[in-house]
């Protein structure tokens, strides 16, 4: 449904900011990263108990003891969990010992040939469907995952013992190294007979993958975009890109560094418009904590990426999806400034987008799969009408056109004739988005001492929204297609529901 223009003034942008934030998209402790890393962590710790009757004592952490028992148990598994237990091993003992893997790769080198007096290493050489050890001088580098796989796949169990051995002996090679060590075990497994030594890993392992989690989860924002677009009927490398897009000038030769953009709206839909007019050009800036440096570099490049772009762009559109703690609080300024610059077309929030990049969208005269299907929802089952109601929204018919085909090729419209109907599969999904746009289009601003049972919806304001039962009776007035629905209390309630789950709403 077409929905009503979006706007606002700057300060009123902001309070809508900070009511429909997401502060953080999940603890570290919550993510697989973590959960995998904690159970290989766990399995080191099994195995070398085995090799020091459970930490009885420091003097069994030795790294001949430790290194032989380790070599015994390993040879019964396969060399890709062997390297990943060993992984799991040698990042703790960094942890715990307060070394590195860029130390290591710097100084074990030196080490092997100063004080362990090697003159070569060991390597694996593969020839055909066979392999067999060859020696050859000591590399000036070597990291700790090399030197893991290398151990991972000999299958000769001195040999594995001697290269664990001289790992272990770089470590652990005085007295606190050893003591330090031995006092994690010790607790570890002290803490079994409690049910509690996973807590007494885990700030070990948060330290160890924190760097690795936040690298991918600056991504997680983008894949949560991407799945809402998939809800609109979007499809993916077509609509939306898929990886951030680097934008330049058709024919020319890229001659400056040119900042990509995580989303480039429509991205390369068939029958759209060539080169990158009539396009919403989009930067993700999600900060759960202050990233400050990162954030001012960030707003700075902002003015010298658009003013490049619109040297070869008719009328872009630039649009801003942020979100996070870091803005509401620290980061505060940074976001002000983004949505003051007199060509930020707009904002939109995780929990926003489905009302403001959708309407975004609507206002360059780009049609999806969605709003034709509202279409058919809201009575208009033949396709003459529901032409002329896109058209009367603003859309083209060449646009029209190209949507009912997508909507055709996709099979998400059905029909004989002239007559349409919905895709049994997606009624529910196109019933409560019906519903969120009823919200939006009747939204009106409330104080905050009468928000007593009115949905509140972003878009409009900080505080904006309608009564539920001016709601209830607004989707059965509107709808055929889902007047039964919306007339049954369970179904409106589940659909309310949805929509407060999803963040897009919110019940009071």
């Amino acid at each position: 449904m077409r929905l009503n223009a979006l706007a606002l003034e700057v300060p009123s942008q902001l309070d809508e900011f900070d009511i429909w934030v997401t502060p953080s998209l999940g603890e570290i402790t919550d993510t697989n990263r973590y959960k995998e890393e904690l159970e290989l962590v766990k399995s080191a710790f099994e195995i070398i108990g085995a090799a020091t009757d459970e930490f009885a004592s420091v003097d069994r952490c030795t790294p001949d003891s430790i290194a032989i028992t380790l070599s015994k148990i390993l040879a019964v598994k396969r060399p890709p969990e062997i390297k990943a237990i060993l992984l799991a091993l040698a990042s703790t003992l960094f942890a715990v010992t307060g070394k590195s893997d860029n130390n290591f790769k710097c100084q074990f080198p030196l080490y092997l040939r100063d004080e362990a007096h090697w003159q070569q290493m060991p390597k694996i050489r593969k020839t055909g469907g066979s392999s067999r050890i060859i020696y050859s001088p000591i590399p000036r580098v070597l990291k700790s995952e090399t030197y893991m796989s290398l151990v991972a796949e000999i299958e000769d169990p001195d040999l594995e013992a001697k290269l664990l051995r001289e790992f272990l002996s770089f470590i652990l090679k005085d007295e606190n190294s050893i003591n330090q060590f031995w006092s994690i075990g010790y607790a570890y497994f002290a803490l079994k007979e409690f049910d509690k030594s996973a807590h007494m890993l885990a700030p070990i392992v948060i330290f160890k993958v924190r760097g690795s989690v936040m690298a991918s989860g600056g991504h997680e924002p983008e894949n949560l975009l991407r799945s809402i677009m998939l809800d609109w009927g979007l499809r993916e490398g077509n609509d939306f890109n898929m990886t951030d897009v680097v934008v330049v000038e058709e024919n020319k030769i890229q001659d400056q560094k040119t900042r990509a953009y995580d989303f480039v709206l429509p991205y390369q839909t068939p029958g759209w418009s060539p080169v990158w007019n009539k396009r919403i050009f989009i930067q993700c800036q999600f900060y759960a904590g202050d990233s400050g440096s990162v954030s001012h570099k960030n707003v700075d490049q902002t003015k010298s990426s658009r003013d490049y772009i619109r040297g070869f762009v008719d009328d872009p559109c630039f649009v801003e999806y942020v979100d996070g703690a870091g803005y509401f609080s620290s980061l505060n300024g940074d976001l002000k400034r983004l949505l003051s610059y007199p060509d930020t077309d707009g904002f939109f929030q995780i929990r926003s987008a489905p009302i403001r990049l959708r309407k975004h969208l609507q206002d360059i005269g780009f049609l999806t799969p969605l709003e034709v299907e509202h279409c058919i929802a809201t009575g208009n089952d033949n396709i003459d009408a529901i032409v002329a109601n896109l058209n009367k929204d603003g859309y083209t018919k060449r646009e029209i056109q190209r949507c009912f085909q997508v909507c055709r090729d996709m099979n998400l419209i059905k029909g004989q004739n002239n007559s349409l109907e919905l895709n049994s599969e997606r009624s529910q999904l196109v019933r409560r988005y019906l519903l969120l746009d009823l919200i939006a289009l009747n939204a009106k601003p409330f104080p905050r001492e009468k928000l007593a049972g009115k949905i509140l919806v972003p878009g409009y304001g900080p505080l904006s929204g309608v009564s539920i039962d001016e709601l209830a009776q607004s989707a059965i007035r509107i709808s055929p297609e889902f007047m039964n629905d919306y007339s049954h209390s369970p179904t409106f309630l589940s659909d309310i529901r949805w929509l407060s789950e999803k963040g897009y709403v919110m019940a009071r």
